[in-house]
Order: C-alpha cells, then structure tokens, then sequence
C-alpha cells in the first residue's frame, strides 16, 4: 500500500478572529497504527466533532460551571505560563466521482467549484490532495481494487502552493465509467487514517463528491458496507467523511454514508450544482473548527492531565469555565471540552455547543490552564 504524506499547516487566522491563549504545559503525541476496515470498535482516541458545531445547541450558552458563577473557584494562580496555540492542523483528500453520469453541467460546475475553492484566499494555509474514481484509462479493469486509490492523483500540498497542480488536474480529467465507490473510499480512507496515525496533532478528513449509487463490484455495492467503512475509519483515529450529494445521486444512501463518517447528513446540491461552491465553504468551517493543539511544554514543566481546566471569555462579558466532559458522547449536546486521547492528549477539543458558541463570537477568546483542576460535564 502506497502512503503519500497528507499536511495542512491552517493559522489561527483563517478563520475567526477568536484565539486560545493556554496557559502551562502539553503531552506527547501517541504512535502510529493501521486502519484496520474490518474493525467497528473504536480505540482509545476519540477525536472529531461530527458535524463540526452544527447540531446541539449554539449561542446564548451558560458556560458556568457548577458553582454557578463562572470562572474558578480556585485561585487563578494555580496557572503559570502561557503560550499562544493554533487551531490543528487540517488536510483534506477529495475524492471526486468521475463517472460518465457526471458528464455535462453536473462535471463543469463540480469542478469550477473545486477549482474556485482551491484557489480561494480564504483557503490559504490548508493543504488539499484529490483523487478520482474511477480510475482514468484503464478500461474498468481494475476499478474495484482499493488499493490503488491509496495513491493520490495530486499529492496533499499546502494551498495556495498546490493550487496550480490542483486546477490542472482537475481540467484534465474527463468523465467516463462506472461508480466503484466502496473500493475507492477504502483506498482514501486507508490512506487518511495512515497519515493521521502519522501526525496526530493534525486533522485529516475525506470529502467524497458524488452523483450516483455504487456500481460494477460484485459484493461491494452495498451502500451499508461502504457507510461501515466511513464509520471504521471514524472509530480508529476520528477520520471523518464528508459527502456532498450531486444530481441523480440517492439523498439517503448518501446521507447513511455521511452518518457513518460522523459527518450527520451528506451536503445536498441535487436541485443546484451551483451550490457546490457554498458546500465547500461550510465543510472548510465546519472542519477546521475548535480543535486545538497543546503547544510544547515550557522547560522543565510536565502535564498533569487532570488539573487542565479551560475557560471562555466572550467579546463583551466576564470568563466562565467550561465543563470538562470525558469524550465527544459525554458532551450531550451541552457546552464542554475534551481530549482527544485521555491517557496521551494532543488536542483539546470543544464540544459541539460549546463550538457553535465560540464560532458565533468573532471576539471570544478560549484560555487553556494547566494546574488547575476543571469542573466536571
């Protein structure tokens, strides 16, 4: 199986103008692992935010804790240094259907949207890889084989750098064939889990863009296999698939699909291919938002996983702690943080409430602080 690297390096600035100030010291990272598709069960990593904020409930939220009054009831001094920490790292691997039902308008405006996203400023920082499927001139030979969707048609490469490769291929490609979806999302998704195995600071996500049902692989076009799949890969290491629904494609299929990514329900542009473009612009926010990577540990300091309490200060308004919940199921659409690996975190990671808060306050500030003790979800 080939690994192609996959990196996005996004500052904190692409998106908000809120920033995490954190307060102490980080943990190391933890090792690399396989994606091992026959597996549902998931590891000791639980990263990702499902639909990235949408669901649960957003702005107007109470972060107090349980004393009612915000803040915290130990002395603030219990925190040392600080550091500046950025949002985590993002990489996108697209996977574009190339089927021959995708000729005509459904192809021109998939592709000038994607052309129009990859060469969007506010896309700068992100790095983009993309493949296609079916595979190109091979006269549907081996189009089932998932092992060679494992090496991307343009390599993951920081944008606006890659755009140029990007665009090219994107132009160069021609609709044609059938829809062997299983095969190339395993391909994809091996490849995604991989690379986030290999950097577990960063966030890796799969964008699948299709048009139709699966097609033309014996045993494989069942459309419960290939959302297995999508969740396999969510419970290894918190890859998630994101769907976007074209014309002539089954909404539901597609929509069981994104479920199984952690994604909710695939992005339908089935009545408007225009819509593409917007599509991709509320993936870009949904993905890049509030996850945070633990900078390195000052010197001579060292973590203490249980005194790490987060606090959130909106743009006009006083500090109030966030609960701390002990993985993304314990937020219960309520506001809280958690990390992405108790026993080894790298990142710390808002819930989806308390994610919708921030978002909606182009002047919150998150403050991480380690040696305090947070107030439990």
């Amino acid at each position: 199986m080939a690994l192609r690297s996959l990196r996005f390096l996004v500052p904190l600035v692409a998106t908000s103008g809120w920033i995490l100030t954190v307060w102490g010291c980080s943990a190391s990272s933890s090792g690399d692992n396989t994606f091992d598709t026959t597996s549902t069960s998931s590891s000791s990593s639980s990263s990702g935010m499902g639909s990235g904020g949408s669901s649960g409930e957003g702005g107007g939220l109470n972060f107090g804790g349980s004393n009612g009054q915000g803040g915290f009831s130990a002395d603030a001094s219990c925190a040392s240094s600080s550091v500046q920490a950025e949002l985590t790292p993002l990489d996108i691997v697209i996977l574009l259907d190339r089927s021959g039902s995708m000729s005509g308008a459904k192809w021109t405006g998939s592709t000038a949207a994607l052309t129009s996203f990859v060469n969007d400023p506010a896309s700068a920082g992100i790095s983009v890889g993309i493949t296609y499927f079916p595979l190109a001139n091979t006269g549907g030979l081996h189009d089932c084989t998932y092992t060679l969707y494992d090496d991307l048609t343009v390599p993951i490469g920081e944008l606006p750098m890659n755009a140029a490769a990007l665009s090219a291929s994107i132009d160069f490609e021609n609709p044609g064939g059938g829809t062997p979806m299983y095969g190339a999302l395993k391909g994809v998704l091996f490849h995604a889990t991989a690379y986030q195995d290999a950097n577990p600071t960063h966030k890796v996500i799969v964008l699948l863009a299709s048009d139709g049902d699966p097609s033309g692989c014996t045993g494989q076009d069942s459309i419960p296999l290939i959302a297995e799949l999508a969740k396999s890969a969510l419970n290894y290491n918190g890859v998630q698939t994101y769907v976007i629904a074209i014309a002539g494609s089954t909404l539901a299929n597609l929509n069981q699909i994104a479920a199984g990514g952690g994604t909710g329900t695939a992005y339908d542009v089935t009545s408007n291919i225009d819509a593409f473009s917007e599509k991709m612009a509320e993936i870009r926010a949904s993905a890049l938002a509030c996850e945070f990577v633990l900078p390195p540990p000052p010197t001579g300091e060292v973590l203490d996983i249980a005194k790490v309490a987060v606090n959130f200060t909106p743009g006009a308004g006083t500090a109030t702690q966030v609960p701390k919940a002990d993985n993304a199921a314990d937020c219960k659409n309520g506001p809280g943080w958690y990390y992405d690996d108790n026993n080894a975190p790298t990142k710390i990671i808002l819930c989806s409430a308390s994610c919708s808060t921030v978002q909606s306050d182009a002047q919150a500030k998150v403050e991480v602080l380690f040696g305090c003790e947070p107030e439990n979800n």
